[in-house]
């Protein structure tokens, strides 16, 4: 492989710059499965308060405080919330839009 083929292009968004051999990104890993473009729209995303707290540790202050004050995470924001009802493995879960309906 030449070096453009291994080389990613850096993203607005977080979830896109996760990189095969980089240190864990919980943050990216998350938001990268919420929008995936095969899944409805990400309504908020619930993780177990083990990870809230990884997720607090990897975002820089400003994102930490909006997370922290009002509950969202990345952007476009999707409300995050802790559920310690949730397994241990993989320690988050999508709650997604319904479905759109076709009109009869």
């Amino acid at each position: 492989m030449d070096e453009d083929t291994i080389r990613q292009e850096p993203s607005p968004n977080r979830a896109g710059q996760h990189r095969h051999w980089g240190r864990p990104d919980p943050v990216g890993d998350i938001l990268a499965t919420a929008w995936s473009p095969a899944a409805a729209e990400p309504r908020e995303i619930r993780v177990r308060p083990e990870v809230y707290h990884c997720i607090l540790a990897e975002l820089d202050p400003a994102e930490r405080a909006l997370l922290q004050e009002r509950g969202l995470l990345g952007s476009p924001a999707i409300p995050l919330v802790v559920d310690a009802e949730l397994p241990a493995f993989p320690g988050f879960e999508i709650v997604r839009a319904r479905p759109h309906t076709a009109a009869a």
